[in-house]
């Protein structure tokens, strides 16, 4: 029989294994011979002095080739879609803590906030705009690379008249900067 100690040190060593195979497992592998939009992925990045959201999306096994684009497609524009939510929810964080909202105002606006960020994700990700398709020779893989830039992005908040004037202006000096840092986090994490 084992002891309760040696069995809790085997469930650690377990738990782990596990924890380890996970995180391995979500990192981007790199396709010999693609584009190098395929292999940097999804993210934010600066390009000419232009901040942009790129959103990487992909499909294998789909025989029609324009219903593998279009997948892949609507795959790079949830990837962007993704990306928008982090960052205005971030975005939102930091304006609560620099404005000192209080708990009962910050937790009514916080849920506006999510009502209002669906509808933003929606209207940003509508204006991405796929720019470039790459097919993979041996795989039949079809990639799709979408694209917005930040100044669409910071538009539409500034068009949405359902967003607290604060947080709007709050928006408009400061997302320049929630900008870089999402683009480092992006970079450390590659």
């Amino acid at each position: 029989m084992w002891s309760a100690g040696l069995k809790q040190v085997w469930m650690l060593l377990l738990l782990l294994v596990l924890v380890l195979a996970v995180g391995c497992s979500g990192k981007h592998e790199l396709v010999e011979g693609a584009p190098d939009w395929v292999n940097d992925g999804s993210g934010a990045f600066e390009d000419a002095g232009e901040n942009f959201f790129y959103g990487v999306g992909s499909v294998t096994g789909v025989q029609s080739l324009s219903l593998s684009r279009e997948t892949a497609e609507q795959r790079a524009r949830a990837e962007i879609a993704r990306q928008l939510h982090s960052y205005v929810t971030d975005l939102y964080r930091d304006y609560q803590v620099a404005t000192g909202i209080g708990q009962d105002r910050a937790a009514l606006e916080e849920q506006h906030i999510d009502d209002t960020l669906k509808s933003l994700t929606q209207v940003t990700v509508r204006g991405a705009k796929v720019i470039e398709f790459w097919r993979h020779p041996e795989t039949d893989t079809v990639y799709a690379l979408a694209v917005t830039d930040l100044a669409a992005m910071k538009l539409a908040i500034s068009d949405m008249r359902e967003i607290d004037p604060e947080f709007r202006g709050y928006v408009d000096e400061h997302a320049e900067q929630a900008f870089k840092n999402l683009d480092q986090q992006v970079k450390e994490v590659k």
